[in-house]
């Protein structure tokens, strides 16, 4: 899932306001923590102020395991024709980055997927 979290804990202050993409259904009824977990987990984000549209072109920080880390990815969104969307990124080589451009992979699928939902 992919969507926008104004405070990503619940905690109220100093709400870390981003754009998340998760496994976790969020509750489209909740004004913060929408993955009801009381922590700022996820896959991937993107820091945002506003949150009412999704950034067409950003680098977000991606997760990629205990051996890489957080990592920075830039991610492009392109429309293609009609309602189609392509994504585009920089992709690093599995022998270069120990496996980062599978996790790149299933980024680039989940956000297709969010948005085909």
């Amino acid at each position: 899932y992919i969507y926008h979290d104004a405070d990503c804990d619940g905690a109220g202050a100093n709400a870390l306001s981003l754009w998340v993409l998760d496994d976790s259904k969020p509750n489209t009824t909740a004004t913060s923590d929408l993955d009801g977990d009381g922590k700022c987990t996820y896959h991937a984000r993107l820091d945002s102020t506003g949150g009412k549209m999704l950034p067409t072109s950003a680098t977000w920080r991606m997760y990629c395991g205990p051996a890489e880390g957080w990592v920075s990815l830039d991610l492009t969104l392109k429309e293609a024709s009609g309602k189609d969307l392509v994504l585009g990124s920089t992709m690093v080589s599995s022998a270069e980055r120990g496996g980062m451009a599978a996790s790149v992979a299933a980024l680039s699928l989940a956000i297709m997927q969010a948005f085909f939902a």
